[in-house]
């Protein structure tokens, strides 16, 4: 797709312009000169797996985020601005002065983008890259992704801002790299995730569903059925995984279980930190990993004393080598659910590839998903009340399968639906479960809509306007 095609189709719902006038009228300091456009997505298969090393099967979404973008000569400084100037406020800060401590103190919004500006950075130090001296930034950030919905949009936002600084600077960065980059600098604020968010911003490819694999970092495209819609639908229940330590207990728990099966194995545990890296060391299946799980993860809760004795370390050391910041304090831990369901699911994982590159039966495939869902619930325990009640309609209305997306604990569903009745089903889905919730009629198109695979990040110049040293995003390579 050329810069004028992505300019002209970006138009199409005004989107740009209104961004555009919203630069002008904040910091009269004439057009952007660039544009960075980062989609949400959603994880059809494969969910809470990515940071334990396995497979996912995510899709970019139309939904996104854009930053318009401009060098400032003669400042050190980087101002933000928000098309949703009710909701957020604008910022100005030295660039020099954003550090990873203070990033992590809050969940802002504006920490988030921080995120990808510090990312950037660190980039140019370790490569021993010269920012251009005495420049500063003009970004102005619009988005349509459901905020805390389980759709990205955290990690879109970080991902933007990091593309938006690196080619303010001319930096170009394989996109493999830039998907990594951006894993490492959310981490900033708190979120300890596996890549997978950034890694489909990054790879996408339109009208394509992507398998990803982590270590290496390598992409699959695979079409789904002809026949089928994705709709996403909130279930209105907010969870910001940054403002709790939910997420990244889910993270240490599947940690913990696989340094405790290491040392039953008389493998040096403490360099295991994932559970595919004991699956790789041991060489086994994951039918032989889920009877390790069963052998040695009892169901009843590990205390934190227990598992210090198991692997004969003091809690300071346990700090130290297994757990994060925010979960230091957490005592309890469900380590024989949680590594059963990364088994379970990777294995799923397999067989919906399989099903995708043979018969692409959309009742095999939804059954798939439907096994996910039960799973996140049941062992993950990550689900929730109004996306349960959201879940069993969702079956009523005639969909082939659903899950929830992303972290959980809240946040949206992906459904997957005959093709036919996707205007009946989304009707449905209003009269069953949002009437009951009071949504405002205005409001509706954004918590439940149809969606298909979008493409990855990408840059484009304003027309008319010339930039020197603008890197563009090198063409995408599947591997």
């Amino acid at each position: 797709m050329s810069a004028g095609d992505i300019w002209q189709e970006s138009n199409k719902d005004d989107s740009i312009l209104k961004l555009e006038h919203h630069f002008s009228q904040t910091f009269q300091k004439g057009k952007p000169e660039y544009y960075v456009k980062v989609p949400g997505r959603v994880n059809l298969i494969g969910e809470h797996v990515d940071y334990c090393g396995y497979s996912v099967f995510p899709m970019a979404i139309k939904q996104c985020i854009i930053v318009a973008a401009k060098r400032l000569s003669g400042h050190n400084i980087v101002r933000i601005t928000n098309t949703d100037t009710q909701s957020y406020e604008d910022v100005s800060q030295t660039i020099s002065d954003i550090d990873a401590v203070t990033i992590g103190k809050s969940q802002s919004w504006t920490n988030y983008f921080f995120c990808g500006i510090k990312g950037a950075q660190e980039y140019m130090t370790e490569k021993q890259l010269k920012t251009v001296e005495n420049v500063g930034f003009l970004f102005a950030v619009s988005g349509n992704i459901p905020e805390s919905a389980g759709l990205s949009s955290s990690s879109a936002l970080v991902t933007a801002a990091l593309i938006s600084t690196l080619a303010g600077y001319g930096v170009s960065v394989p996109r493999h790299q830039l998907a990594e980059i951006s894993a490492k600098c959310e981490r900033y604020i708190g979120t300890a995730g596996g890549g997978m968010d950034q890694a489909i911003a990054i790879h996408a490819k339109k009208g394509f569903a992507s398998r990803i694999n982590f270590n290496p970092l390598t992409i699959q495209q695979f079409r789904l059925p002809d026949d089928v819609t994705f709709i996403v639908a909130q279930s209105l229940a907010i969870k910001n995984k940054a403002a709790s330590n939910d997420f990244n207990t889910r993270v240490v728990e599947c940690r913990l279980a696989s340094q405790i099966i290491a040392k039953s194995q008389n493998i040096d545990w403490k360099n295991l930190t994932v559970l595919s890296q004991l699956q790789k060391t041991l060489k086994y299946s994951l039918d032989e990993m889920i009877k390790l799980v069963h052998q040695h993860l009892h169901k009843s809760k590990f205390t934190k004393n227990e598992i210090c004795e198991i692997l004969s370390v003091t809690e300071d050391e346990l700090n130290v080598i297994s757990l994060t910041p925010n979960t230091t304090n957490v005592l309890e831990f469900y380590l024989h659910q949680r590594a059963l369901h990364v088994f379970k699911e990777a294995k799923r994982m397999e067989k919906f590839c399989e099903e995708c590159e043979n018969s692409c039966s959309p009742i095999e495939l939804g059954e798939l998903m439907n096994l996910s869902h039960t799973s996140l619930r049941d062992l993950y325990d990550c689900s929730q009340s109004d996306l349960e009640e959201l879940i069993e309609l969702c079956k009523q209305g005639g969909a082939y399968g659903c899950k929830l997306t992303g972290a959980g604990w809240g946040g949206c569903v992906v459904i997957m639906v005959p093709s036919n009745i996707k205007e009946k089903f989304i009707q449905f889905l209003k009269d069953k479960f949002y009437s009951k919730r009071s949504v405002d009629k205005n409001k509706l198109t954004k918590v439940i809509f149809a969606t298909k695979p979008s493409d990855g990040a990408f840059i484009f110049k304003s027309p008319g306007v010339e930039i020197d040293k603008l890197y563009e995003l090198p063409p995408l390579k599947i591997l």
